[in-house]
This record gives structure tokens, C-alpha cells and sequence, in this order.
């Protein structure tokens, strides 16, 4: 290797590096559950966090140091092309699962219906008339 591809193969790993970078939060809004205290909710808050950073592999913690030895990769590893989006999903995914294992509001998605809206029965009449449509009335 020539001694000058040596510095610009140095800047290049330091530029690729740069694009990769670790969550620095959640993107997802998670409220208190209903039996639970602000302190309480600051508490699995912090707790959470510190799970979810460990999941992407931000963290030395127990479970990344797992996740490493298995030769698995971390959650949202590779989820897309670019790294950055991957790890925020990965961390938003464990976070909103710590959360909700600490008994606390995660966002649902879609629209959630317990029962079809009811129908009107076959006989009824309303007490009064429906309004005239709008438009070109004569």
C-alpha cells in the first residue's frame, strides 16, 4: 500500500463512521399508565431507555453483551439502508415494549373498534326531517 492511500483510507472510515449514529432518545410519546405516580413514570423511563440503548448495542449492558456473544445482530440492525433510521426503530421498538411491560400508554396504530358501530332499528323515524341538500335550489 502506497504511504499516501494510507491517510485517505483513515478519512474515509472516519466519514462512513460518522453517518452511523446512536439514538439519542425515543421518537415515540409513551404517557403514564393509570396506576402509576410522574416519579414512577420517570423511573421505568429511565430504565427504559437505558434497555432500549442496550438493544441497538449503544450500551455495555447484560443483554447486549448477549446479543454480541450469540453473533446475532443488535434489533434494527440492517433494517434499512440507512443505519441511522435502523437503530432509531430498533430503539423506538424495545423502548415502547419496556414501557408497556411497566404498565404504561404506547401508541396503537390502525383503527381499533371493540364492537361494529350499531345500526338503527328497521322502524325508527326520526323526530324530525333530514335537511335539503345544498346546491342549486330553484
Amino acid at each position: 500500500m502506497k504511504p499516501r492511500s494510507v491517510p485517505l483510507l483513515m478519512v474515509a472510515v472516519l466519514v462512513l463512521g460518522a453517518c452511523t449514529a446512536m439514538p439519542s432518545g425515543p421518537s415515540v410519546m409513551v404517557l403514564p399508565g393509570s396506576n402509576k405516580t410522574f416519579d414512577q413514570f420517570l423511573g421505568d423511563d429511565r430504565n427504559c431507555r437505558q434497555f432500549a440503548l442496550g438493544q441497538v448495542g449503544g450500551a455495555s449492558s447484560p443483554q447486549a453483551s448477549n446479543t454480541a456473544a450469540a453473533g446475532t445482530p443488535a434489533v434494527g440492525a440492517g433494517s434499512s439502508g440507512d443505519p441511522g433510521y435502523g437503530a432509531q426503530y430498533g430503539y423506538d421498538v424495545a423502548y415502547i415494549q419496556c414501557m408497556y411491560a411497566s404498565g404504561h400508554r404506547v401508541p396503537v396504530y390502525g383503527q381499533m373498534l371493540g364492537a361494529p358501530p350499531a345500526t338503527p332499528p328497521a322502524n325508527y323515524k326520526p323526530d324530525f326531517p333530514p335537511p335539503a341538500p345544498q346546491g342549486n335550489a330553484p
